[in-house]
């Protein structure tokens, strides 16, 4: 079991007979007949190692797991691939799969209780369902497939209409940002805010997304100390943040910065990244600190 990361407090998750994202994984759950259980962590994830120290040490978790399912644990730093694909909205991820890797349902963190339902439902769901499961899923691989294929068609216009007053309808006035909490900076929609203020000389899309940026740098979202950007803020007026920086967040949040015109912001963030993220032996970043 060494080649799992578990967390470092008491624990009790090496007893699940995990296996690692392989062929025979995958060849155990065909010819038991099992679902998988796909839990993608990270040794950086505080709720990974919560999850480790409460559910995955319950007994009754434990006897679900490795009397009705096929577990997998994936590191999300070593295989990228795996979490993005499955990942369901965060670290750490709670994925139930098909024995040929389609996704039933899924969920990130939950506590003991939840855990043993969700195992209860999902087994009998697959157990009593088998054939129309199946033919759901080679339905939506027809699907996929099509969408693929149209996918190299031209792009309607009307989508990033639709995208904007989605992000319009979701933006917080009063502290900035997107929905409440927890808050996280949604990157993608700042760089939409700032490019569509140009394109469409609308210049209250680039206050809007220079406001969120103040906010979050002036707030508790910012290590005011070391600099750099925590993950996300647990509450939504941006003022205590969950204690993670990653390599990833800043990608996005530089790439914001930049097209929002926030020089000052945009310096202390990519100081942090030089002075922090940045393996002085190679000149390469790393997705954490200490972490290649």
């Amino acid at each position: 079991m060494t080649r799992f990361h578990f967390s470092p407090r008491p624990n009790r998750a090496a007893e699940i007979e995990w296996r690692g994202w392989e062929a025979e994984a995958f060849e155990r759950a065909r010819s038991l007949d099992r679902p998988i259980l796909l839990a993608i962590s990270a040794v950086w994830c505080h709720w990974c190692h919560v999850m480790d120290e409460t559910t995955y040490s319950d007994q009754a978790v434990i006897d679900l797991i490795n009397g009705q399912f096929v577990p997998i644990r994936v590191d999300n730093d070593l295989r990228p691939d795996v979490n993005s694909r499955y990942n369901m909205g965060g670290w750490p991820t709670t994925a139930f799969l098909t024995p040929e890797g389609d996704i039933l349902t899924g969920a990130t963190y939950l506590p003991p209780d939840q855990m043993r339902g969700a195992l209860e439902r999902v087994e009998s769901f697959y157990r009593d369902n088998r054939p129309e499961i199946m033919a759901q899923v080679l339905e939506g691989r027809k699907r996929a497939s099509s969408v693929v294929a149209a996918s190299a068609g031209t792009l309607d216009p009307g989508l990033v209409d639709a995208v904007l007053a989605a992000v319009e309808n979701s933006y917080d006035a009063t502290y900035g940002g997107f929905g409440g909490s927890p808050k996280f900076p949604q990157t993608e929609a700042l760089a939409l805010l700032a490019e569509q203020a140009a394109r469409r000389s609308e210049p209250q899309f680039l206050e809007m997304a220079r406001f969120t940026l103040r906010q979050m740098a002036g707030g508790g979202t910012y290590d005011h100390v070391e600099g750099g950007f925590f993950r996300y803020s647990t509450t939504q007026d941006w003022s205590v943040p969950h204690f993670e920086k990653m390599l990833e967040d800043h990608g996005g949040l530089v790439s914001a910065l930049a097209l929002s015109g926030e020089a000052e912001i945009l310096d202390s963030a990519a100081g942090y990244l030089d002075r922090v993220l940045r393996d002085p032996a190679t000149g390469l970043l790393r997705g954490q600190p200490g972490r290649r």
